[in-house]
């Protein structure tokens, strides 16, 4: 009888290590995402994450986790550049709303398309009343630009154009509303809530062109010591939720009206 039970034990035993094998038993994993506030993709709204980008990602979590135990542990509203060095150096965190470049492309796994992000060029309703049809057309103009910004490098390559350095969109815009600048880049996502943010209208400034060179679409990545079998579960969720139409559904959700960017608006000024 003793060694029928040892011998019971020893089947539990090894059928107890295939379960925690093959995840019946195994504890989720624990993901933290990592951002920066950017309305109305992700912003922290009474201590607690919103935007659609948020909202999307914890679904594909959700999501995922059907395949693979998983669950987020926290999102974290950090400097870019702690968001990036922690992405890089740890496992099982995501990182978003990032642009995908060509010095970035071996850094991450990507994911997927999180977000269109378009740079337009706008001028003050009192501003010069031009159509602009390329870079070029903002020669003999004043334009206000980042130093060493992609638009920077952009402007220089497209003529002699005036340019006036600014450290921040904020001090563009009050330039533009001094006209001391004929023209300047501003990101189309947030520009209604930066307007507000800084104590100016919308309605004030007018978009001039789009610039295409920029517009690009921004991603959810993780770093490269994330197990692939977290990347392929997230992955194939992502893309199920995309094409159900989910992405689209928030993004026109969280238009400025809104409930939740109403109180953001609210906040912010």
């Amino acid at each position: 009888m003793q060694s029928f039970k040892c011998g019971f034990k020893r089947i539990l035993v090894g059928l107890w290590g295939t379960f925690a094998i093959s995840g019946c038993f195994a504890a989720p994993i624990k993901l933290d995402l990592y951002t920066q506030d950017f309305p109305p993709l992700q912003v922290e709204l009474q201590g607690k994450p919103e935007g659609y980008v948020v909202k999307f990602v914890e679904a594909v979590v959700a999501d995922a986790s059907k395949t693979l135990p998983m669950e987020i542990e926290d999102v974290h509203f950090v400097p870019w550049k702690r968001a990036i060095r922690t992405t890089q150096r740890q496992s099982n965190v995501l990182f978003f709303s990032v642009s995908r470049t060509k010095q970035r492309e071996n850094q991450y796994a990507w994911i997927g398309e999180v977000s269109p992000y378009d740079i337009a060029i706008y001028r003050h309703k009192s501003g010069p009343n031009v159509a602009l049809n390329r870079l070029s057309d903002l020669q003999g103009y004043c334009v206000a630009s980042q130093p060493e910004s992609a638009f920077d490098g952009l402007l220089k390559r497209n003529g002699k154009i005036d340019v006036i350095p600014v450290s921040y969109g904020r001090q563009a815009i009050k330039l533009l509303h001094a006209n001391r600048v004929d023209f300047a880049p501003l990101v189309q996502a947030s520009y209604h809530y930066r307007l507000e943010q800084y104590g100016f209208s919308p309605s004030d400034f007018v978009e001039v062109m789009k610039v295409e060179e920029l517009s690009k679409e921004l991603w959810l990545v993780t770093g490269k010591k994330t197990s692939p079998e977290v990347i392929k579960a997230l992955k194939e969720s992502f893309q199920r939720l995309k094409a159900r139409g989910v992405l689209e559904e928030l993004i026109e959700e969280y238009h400025p009206g809104s409930e939740e960017m109403r109180l953001y608006r609210k906040h912010m000024v």
